[in-house]
């Protein structure tokens, strides 16, 4: 149960983050996504009803306040998470760098999640595909610069507070990339 909690306000803080403070912070078409970098972290250390459930909620979340058609999002994020649940499944996730690439091909597959269901059920949604690659290794490198922060951070918080041990993440005696 404290898990759970410690997981919803660090949710709920990146929410926050997102959507309060980047906005002010960054220029309008070149901000870290935190939600989509939230996906991946539930991917990687939540239990999956939990995480699948998160995904989505963070999905809905995005679309109700973004001004997105209803469940676009949900249904992208909540796609990711079972791709990058079934990629990460084989490999060593005690170590941070499956989190960054996995950042790296969740922010492709995003993007690329999105031009097709615009393109697929929208009549007006031919152009699309150039605002997608045009953005594209921007955002990447940006949710990449979020990833490491927030997980250099989160094992900043784990070390130091003895309320945040329970959070999920890597292993605390990893050092490097």
């Amino acid at each position: 149960m404290r898990r759970l909690l410690l997981l919803t306000v660090f949710i709920a803080t990146a929410v926050l983050v997102q959507t309060w403070l980047f906005p002010r912070m960054f220029p309008i078409s070149w901000k870290p996504d935190l939600f989509l970098v939230m996906v991946v972290y539930l991917a990687f250390f939540a239990s999956f009803f939990q995480g699948a459930l998160a995904c989505f909620a963070l999905g809905c979340l995005m679309d109700v306040f973004g001004g997105n058609v209803l469940g676009l999002y949900g249904l992208v994020y909540a796609a990711l998470f079972f791709v990058i649940r079934i990629l990460v499944s084989p490999i060593n996730i005690e170590t941070t760098f499956p989190f960054y690439y996995m950042v790296a091909l969740g922010t492709c597959l995003e993007l690329i999640l999105i031009a097709f269901l615009v393109v697929f059920f929208s009549p007006r949604g031919g152009g699309v595909w150039a605002l997608v690659t045009f953005g594209l290794f921007p955002q990447a490198g940006l949710n990449l610069v979020a990833a490491f922060v927030l997980l250099k951070g989160l094992q900043a918080l784990r070390r130091k507070a003895f309320w945040a041990a329970d959070l999920p993440g890597p292993s605390l005696e990893e050092s490097g990339l």
